[in-house]
């Protein structure tokens, strides 16, 4: 998978379920019914292409409660049943029943119609609580803001049947149950230096509280021996922690904590988890004083990983035969050049040289092209960037056209970003199609962003005129534009940017306008409120 640098480089990195489950614990999204049967449909036909994350996640539970083989075996009489016929949820309910009534070793407290329709009929998703002083399992609705007003009632008054899972570090037999609303399990209890990790292999789809000593105590399992606890759980602690976070169940620190077991760890998930969610701390400081020590912080934790990568693939030269494996490798890349590591930064200027030196024999791996030339463009000057350039321009294929285009966007310098501003207007450097998002992928560098800004300001009317108002693109490039804004100023600058356009107009971008200017407003709150205590965590964690 071809990547790129800075924050663009991440969102190619991350998996969707992190981006999806985000969106879905604010209250602008409605229920899922609707959606569900033609996924599985559709889903058959095509495989991944065009379906609902959410959508795969709730099908993924059902499947894990009922067992893959009673799932299988509804599903191929569903399909069977309609493969040229309207659907609806319940279709895909009834079939199931039917295999469900037809054994005895798995039963359900109620029908599948009752399970499901709280997950379909129903906006977001919940939050589960386990206690493992009292043994006391209780749920909500999951908000990324507890103060939000749901106005969209629920017939089930938002709550769920929810197939809970959980594990003891003194025990090897996984817990199972479906949970009501408040339920007290004995079992649950623990003492000591015990500890309870809940929602096995991450079936279930929701969020997971701990009372505050087992959130401790799994930190100290994390630091100790995380192979104890399974890769999919390690991501979801930090998924978890953090979004309770930003929701303010936990302390953040808490939730950077979660971040701190990362030095030993060489898996994929955990470590691209960890990423999503530092990826608004990126955004929020990385012009601030607190960028510094976020950056030895990164290098820190990502030394072993990168020193791993480089023994076992002799210096990056081979690539892994793991697909995950792939994947780590490029993270490896990714953070170790992006925040400072000499040796990374010097391996990615010494192999594009040697390509500069031979044109015709590129020394760099495709897996790690996008990372390498992006590293060295960021460290080198116009001569750097001008070899970039020329290739870019003569390379004949699109793959390669497309790292190379990203990569340009790296330079630090403001008057190559400039420059490469003007050259993506030019159709006679960049096709028409691809020039809005040569001008995100330079909003994404923090150089890049005030450029684009003050670009985009003065040339509103021009862009809008030969790009139309349909151009979906447009909601990209302000939401990149936009997405580190996190002061007063650049509040009134985007409310005057609307205010000076609204004659032009923003066509498919208007909403995307809208949810720029809340966001900021969030942006100004939240660093407000974290910036000094994120600092000091920083600053301690990096020594």
């Amino acid at each position: 998978m071809e990547g790129q640098g800075d924050t663009t480089c991440l969102d190619c990195l991350l998996p969707l379920h992190t981006r999806w489950q985000h969106t879905w614990a604010t209250r602008m999204y409605g229920p899922l019914q609707g959606l569900l049967g033609t996924l599985v449909l559709w889903s058959s036909l095509l495989g991944s292409m065009g379906v609902s994350r959410e959508c795969s996640a709730v099908l993924r539970m059902l499947s894990s409660f009922l067992t893959e083989d009673l799932f299988r075996k509804g599903l191929s009489s569903y399909l069977k049943a309609f493969q040229f016929r309207n659907i609806v949820c319940l279709d895909l309910w009834n079939h199931l029943q039917q295999a469900v009534n037809e054994q005895q070793s798995i039963q359900l407290p109620t029908s599948i119609s009752d399970i499901m329709n709280r997950w379909t009929r129903q906006m977001g998703f919940p939050l589960v609580t386990f206690n493992t002083t009292s043994g006391e399992i209780s749920q909500k609705h999951f908000l990324l803001d507890q103060k939000a007003i749901v106005r969209r009632t629920s017939e089930y008054n938002y709550t769920w049947h929810i197939p809970v899972s959980w594990m003891k570090s003194v025990s090897s037999t996984n817990y199972f149950s479906f949970l009501g609303n408040i339920e007290t399990k004995p079992e649950l209890k623990v003492t000591g230096a015990e500890w309870v990790l809940a929602n096995i292999n991450v079936t279930g789809y929701y969020r997971v509280n701990y009372d505050m000593q087992n959130w401790e105590r799994l930190l100290s399992q994390l630091q100790r021996d995380h192979s104890i606890i399974p890769i999919n759980n390690r991501a979801q602690i930090i998924s978890d922690a953090f979004s309770l976070a930003q929701a303010e169940y936990i302390p953040i620190t808490l939730a950077l904590d979660t971040t701190r077991y990362l030095s030993k760890d060489t898996e994929y998930i955990p470590w691209i988890s960890a990423l999503a969610n530092l990826k608004h701390f990126f955004l929020m400081f990385d012009r601030s004083e607190v960028y510094g020590p976020m950056q030895a912080y990164l290098r820190k934790q990502v030394h072993q990983l990168y020193e791993h990568f480089e023994n076992s693939t002799e210096n990056f030269k081979e690539i892994p035969s793991a697909l995950t494996a792939q994947y780590s490798q490029r993270v490896a890349v990714w953070i170790a050049c992006e925040y400072g590591l000499k040796k990374c930064r010097d391996l990615s200027s010494g192999l594009y040289k040697q390509w500069m030196d031979k044109p015709s024999a590129n020394p760099i791996h495709p897996n790690l092209r996008s990372l390498i030339y992006c590293s060295a463009i960021a460290s080198g000057g116009v001569e750097v960037w001008d070899f970039g350039w020329k290739m870019f321009r003569n390379t004949t294929f699109t793959a390669e056209s497309d790292r190379l285009r990203y990569a340009l966007s790296c330079a630090k310098e403001p008057w190559l970003l400039n420059r490469y501003l003007e050259y993506s207007l030019n159709q006679e450097y960049i096709r028409k199609q691809d020039s809005i998002s040569t001008i995100s992928y330079i909003a994404s560098n923090v150089v890049g962003q005030s450029l684009v800004w003050d670009f985009i300001r003065s040339r509103w009317e021009t862009l809008f005129n030969k790009y139309g108002s349909s151009f979906f693109l447009f909601s990209h490039i302000i939401n990149k534009v936009s997405e580190r804004f996190a002061s007063e100023s650049e509040l009134r600058q985007l409310e005057q940017f609307k205010k000076d356009n609204e004659h032009i107009g923003f066509g498919v971008a208007a909403p995307t306008m809208t949810l720029a200017l809340e966001r900021t407003r969030s942006n100004i709150k939240w660093v407000n409120k974290n910036k000094q205590e994120v600092l000091k965590w920083f600053q301690e964690a990096s020594e």
